[in-house]
């Protein structure tokens, strides 16, 4: 509360600035989706103005991002074990460092992009993050992972028996089948397996050694999680549904329950509230909350210099 008075006393002072990013920020999206799904949304619906304005939409807008240069969108094979992902995040990041000149970055990361940035951030020494935001992200796993297990297509069906014969026939010279359509069917073939998937069982060896993964204390986490609230007039999920999942698995925002999205040992936890509508999983990142809460994060430094110089001349 405190912040945000000061927030508006700085705005409404003659001289005083808009948000200067100090770092560039990385987008690590989660499980199953490309980042652009998760940030920057679907350009049909955006044109129809069916879709709430994005994450990526709201910082380039407000907050002063470029995007692609000081705003970037992180993708990666959704079917890897998140230790590779996180190894493959670190050489990119690595790379972007070099080539942009700078010296950190803000990780902002949704659902299973948590994840992946705590398990990078575990195994690099000094690492160059000054903020993580995680939004709906599963720290203690989600309840929803044994469910898909059940319902996703087994190796073992002739369905999948029959894709790996296509496959290693096409690894044969004179197989006729394309290169993007190998790459297809292989992604189609590796969906039974879905270890990343896996990892996020609550009561998985991931997740319990997730508990002892370490973070530099220098490093600023923030948790911000959904809490969804029945609604009779949800557009798109009963009020009874919601009522019966949350005394199932908890209240939270119908796939991550707030004991898991609430990490205990962040700096500061945020829960947002709403109708399914604006507050379930898929949709936390284009709710106007969440969104104002990432920007808050990200310009605290920023506010707090100013707040210096604001009372230095008011002396």
């Amino acid at each position: 509360m405190l912040f945000l008075i000061i927030f508006i006393s700085l705005i409404l002072s003659l001289d005083a600035q808009a948000f200067i990013p100090e770092r560039p920020a990385i987008l690590i999206h989660g499980i199953g989706v490309r980042g652009g799904l998760t940030w920057e949304g679907i350009p049909f619906l955006r044109y129809l103005n069916l879709q709430s304005k994005s994450m990526t939409d709201f910082l380039v807008e407000s907050s002063g991002y470029t995007l692609g240069e000081n705003l970037l969108s992180y993708d990666y094979d959704t079917l890897d074990p998140i230790e590779h992902i996180a190894s493959e995040f670190a050489t990119f990041l690595d790379e972007f460092l070099k080539s942009s000149n700078s010296e950190s970055v803000d990780l902002i990361c949704f659902s299973m992009g948590g994840l992946i940035a705590r398990t990078y951030l575990n195994g690099t020494k000094d690492p160059p993050v000054k903020n993580l935001i995680t939004i709906g992200t599963p720290h203690r796993g989600s309840y929803w992972v044994e469910i898909a297990e059940q319902i996703k297509p087994q190796s073992s069906s002739w369905f999948f028996t029959t894709l790996e014969t296509v496959l290693s026939n096409a690894e044969l010279p004179d197989s006729s089948l394309g290169q993007e359509t190998y790459r297809f069917l292989d992604r189609v073939y590796r969906f039974s397996e879905y270890p990343s998937l896996g990892q996020m069982e609550p009561e998985g060896e991931f997740i319990k050694n997730l508990e002892n993964y370490y973070i530099p204390p220098e490093i600023n986490v923030t948790c911000i999680a959904g809490l969804v609230l029945p609604a009779f007039d949800s557009a798109l999920v009963p009020e009874s549904l919601v009522e019966k999942i949350s005394e199932r698995f908890g209240a939270g925002d119908l796939i991550v329950p707030l004991e898991s999205a609430l990490w205990k040992n962040a700096d500061q936890t945020f829960i947002v509230k709403g109708p399914a509508d604006t507050t379930w999983h898929s949709s936390l990142t284009y709710n106007p909350e969440v969104q104002a809460l990432v920007k808050y994060i990200l310009s605290r430094d920023y506010m707090f210099s100013k707040l210096e110089s604001f009372q230095k001349r008011s002396k």
